[in-house]
């Protein structure tokens, strides 16, 4: 029992430090910051608000992404990667219905994404410290929802749901190591209809406010690191 222990004690350590020969380490944590954009319209908000006009809103403040990641290197060319990823906000607009006698109905209405992912991901070595990856795999996300609404009297109201779903994602990126401990990656990860359907608001048999529902949009993040390998 004690020779068995003894070997593998002894074959995880060749694995270990054949990696690191390699350039790899078998662990590896970081995080990341960076913008997200996404492909979200106007025709997503409210289809059956007759009368509306709908304007996109494209603020870069709202747009920060940021990401915790951690992973293992099975070996040096195949590994697996989860994260902690907050996308912002994957959907952004106004609305504005006018009437004749001079008030207006307004809304803004926006989804904030966040989520867990799991990805299989493939490293390409191009020097003795650059190597390149690209992953695949899924988020399962959390979307808060919200429309700051006013109504023709003034009176101004919020609401606010939650959606809950998975999506499937991919990813590259390339990434310089400045020690053997650490190096810097930027990536870009592209997440596939993180959202529920194809309507914002919805309204009951009255034209009254009945529900929010998160939108499909694909969301790019572009996003820079640093990884600290162990």
């Amino acid at each position: 029992m004690k020779k068995f222990l003894v070997v593998n004690a002894g074959l995880a350590a060749l694995l270990g430090s054949g990696m690191a020969e390699a350039g790899y380490s078998p662990y590896y944590v970081g995080a990341g910051l960076g913008a997200s954009a996404n492909n979200g319209t106007e025709s997503q908000f409210c289809p059956s608000c007759d009368g509306s006009t709908f304007k996109m809103r494209n603020d870069k403040r709202d747009n920060r992404a940021y990401k915790v990641y951690g992973g293992a290197n099975l070996t040096s060319n195949v590994g697996i990667e989860v994260d902690y990823t907050d996308l912002g906000k994957t959907y952004d607009a106004d609305m504005h219905r006018p009437t004749l006698d001079g008030r207006a109905e307004r809304a803004h209405a926006w989804q904030k994404t966040r989520g867990i992912g799991i990805s299989a991901k493939a490293n390409h070595r191009l020097s003795r410290k650059t190597s390149v990856f690209g992953k695949a795999g899924v988020l399962a996300w959390e979307n808060k929802n919200q429309m700051d609404y006013t109504n023709l009297d003034g009176i101004n109201e919020t609401y606010k749901t939650t959606d809950k779903g998975v999506s499937p994602t991919v990813g590259v990126g390339i990434e310089y190591e400045v020690t053997d401990r650490m190096s810097i990656r930027a990536g870009w990860d592209h997440t596939f209809d993180n959202g529920k359907g194809d309507q914002f608001l919805h309204l009951d048999a009255n034209k009254n406010y009945a529900d929010l529902r998160s939108v499909k949009t694909d969301t790019d993040m572009l996003y820079v690191g640093a990884t600290f390998n162990f």
